[in-house]
């Protein structure tokens, strides 16, 4: 945050600058100055905060200075831990003044940070929100929600099957656990848990100890990022139907023993039991045998009219962490939450409320600890 900026810094704040006068009418006025910031006491010199970012109103009236943060890259993580040192004394000092970061490319992720701590954000491909009191300005824009550069960091993606698996339990077990708990307890290799669990401490998603030990998981934030790269319907293999009694007739054939194949219930039949918004429309499982289910019910094929959808499972965990309720099998609330926020119709708003319901008390859902987990296991 001091004067000694480098070229690189220089040439994308010149582009933000350039961006914002495109974006505000001509009448507008963007400019880059800096301010010095005195030291805490009269022995220390002055620091100069370098730059700041000038907006002016229409006809002079009313002007704002942004503190500047020009990043080349910048993860969630670094969004938290940004405002330390000159900068955060910079802002004890003038609490009233703004922060602007800029940077190439911003992930949903971290703009999410940042708007959190209420700081404006701009990036090159269009991702900008910038709110201010005087003069009274708010920009929000959605821009590219890829980097259209991206880094080969050799870190694991949240995408695929093993993804998942990791994610359902990290969101399904309450810490603490290390690397090789994990690994036993999803039966994936140690070296792909530990990068997973990298790429996800950097997005500011889990916290872990010096040793790498998880010690706390943003239950939320975790199953928004799954879902960037879940579909329900896409990501699993989806055959739609149409029940002609309806698919609570469904349901209740679910809980009689004939069923020959296992069958787990998700989407809206299975979030309304614990988050209920409106009565469900759209039957949603998962079967270990989708033909002979819908054999056996008497489901018939359709593309239009649905009413029920039986899914080949992405991966086994669907079938971990199930619970039975009058005789039907559901999947474990992390699943139902994700299955609905990308689901179609109302699903989406039943996933909401459904990750509100899981906020209020962790314990009506969540395994309490690792130790819990293996007891219930060796009960089973």
């Amino acid at each position: 945050m001091t004067a000694n900026f480098t070229s690189e810094r220089i040439v994308l704040l010149e582009a933000a600058v350039s961006q914002l006068r495109s974006t505000l009418p001509a009448s507008w006025k963007v400019e880059v100055g800096n301010w010095t910031v005195p030291g805490q006491d009269p022995s220390q010199p002055p620091t100069q905060i370098d730059p700041l970012l000038e907006i002016q109103g229409p006809q002079g009236r009313g002007a704002a200075s942004l503190m500047v943060e020009p990043k080349r890259v910048l993860t969630p993580r670094d969004a938290e831990r940004l405002f330390s040192g000159t900068a955060r004394r910079y802002r004890q000092l003038n609490p009233n003044t703004p922060v602007l970061v800029v940077a190439p490319w911003l992930s949903t992720r971290t703009r999410d940070v940042l708007a959190a701590e209420d700081i404006n954000y701009l990036d090159l491909t269009g991702n900008v929100r910038i709110s201010l009191e005087y003069p009274p300005l708010f920009i929000i824009s959605t821009g590219a929600s890829r980097d259209p550069a991206p880094m080969d960091r050799g870190k694991a993606r949240v995408r695929g099957p093993k993804a998942g698996r990791l994610v359902r339990f990290l969101i399904d077990v309450a810490p603490p656990y290390n690397v090789t708990q994990v690994a036993t307890a999803t039966q994936l290799a140690p070296g792909y848990v530990s990068r997973l669990l990298e790429a996800l401490d950097c997005e500011a998603l889990v916290e872990r100890g010096r040793r790498g030990q998880v010690n706390s998981v943003d239950v939320p934030g975790l199953i928004r990022r799954w879902i960037e790269g879940y579909d329900v319907l896409k990501t699993n293999v989806a055959s739609t139907y149409v029940a002609p009694n309806g698919p609570k007739s469904i349901l209740e054939q679910f809980a009689q023993s004939s069923i020959t194949s296992a069958v787990a219930v998700t989407g809206s039949f299975a979030a309304v039991r614990l988050a209920p918004v409106a009565g469900p429309a759209l039957l949603i499982a998962y079967c270990a045998d989708v033909d002979a289910v819908a054999t056996q019910l008497g489901l018939l094929p359709t593309d239009r009219g649905t009413n029920v959808v039986l899914l080949r499972p992405f991966d086994p965990v669907v079938w971990e962490r199930t619970t039975t309720d009058d005789g039907v099998t559901y999947v474990a609330a992390s699943q139902i939450a994700v299955d609905c926020l990308t689901g179609n119709g109302r699903m989406p708003s039943e996933g909401e409320a459904l990750l509100s319901w899981m906020a209020e008390d962790e314990s009506r859902w969540r395994v309490s600890s690792l130790e819990d987990l293996d007891r219930t296991q060796r009960d089973q």
